[in-house]
């Protein structure tokens, strides 16, 4: 397996409440062991807890590690600032379909969400969607018009609720590669 150097020295990942979330302490184990002096943030949803511990990222990485809720008493106060320490980049690592509507939306009821609205930083996402209509495309061509926005690559996975394949986005290799080449592009925060 190929991965990408994160050229940055500081990345944040945003992990939501999919079932491939119970793979994220993995990836994070395999970057920090291909790049042991990238310093990795995580913010995790409610729901993404179902699938992963807090506890568990706080042991595998050195940067800050929240759970996204306003009550979270560690909650960075640079969320507000639409910062994570000193990221460079945000990678939503899954993105469930109720995060991406909700940041299609504009909506920042909780501190992960207003972060990510109001960042001028990178955002690269890696979906896990189960499907698509009309109101999805709609809300994926919203995200798609933000000029700091873009999405991993789609790869053949294994769907946990049925076993067949399908296409997702859950690509932590190709969505490290999207973040180098936007920055590589430049943005206002550089």
């Amino acid at each position: 397996m190929n991965v990408d150097r994160f050229e940055g020295d500081e990345l944040h990942l945003h992990v939501t409440g999919s079932i491939s979330a119970a793979l994220v302490p993995w990836w994070v184990h395999l970057l920090r062991t291909l790049q042991a002096d990238l310093t990795i943030n995580v913010s995790v949803t409610q729901s993404a807890k179902r699938f992963l511990t807090v506890r568990s990222l706080q042991h595998l990485v050195d940067g800050h590690v929240w759970t996204d809720s306003w009550d979270e008493p560690g909650l960075p106060e640079e969320v507000n600032s639409g910062k994570s320490g000193n990221s460079a980049c945000f990678i939503l690592f899954p993105a469930t379909l109720d995060t991406l509507m909700r940041l299609a939306q504009g909506r920042a009821d909780s501190p992960a969400l207003l972060m990510l609205q109001v960042t001028d930083r990178p955002i690269v996402i890696a979906d896990t969607l189960p499907g698509s209509n009309e109101i999805v495309e709609g809300h994926l061509r919203a995200l798609r018009s933000r000029h700091n926005i873009q999405f991993a690559p789609r790869v053949t996975g294994v769907r946990a609720s049925s076993r067949s394949t399908a296409e997702v986005g859950f690509n932590l290799p190709g969505a490290i590669a999207v973040a180098n080449q936007m920055m590589k592009k430049g943005h206002p925060h550089e």
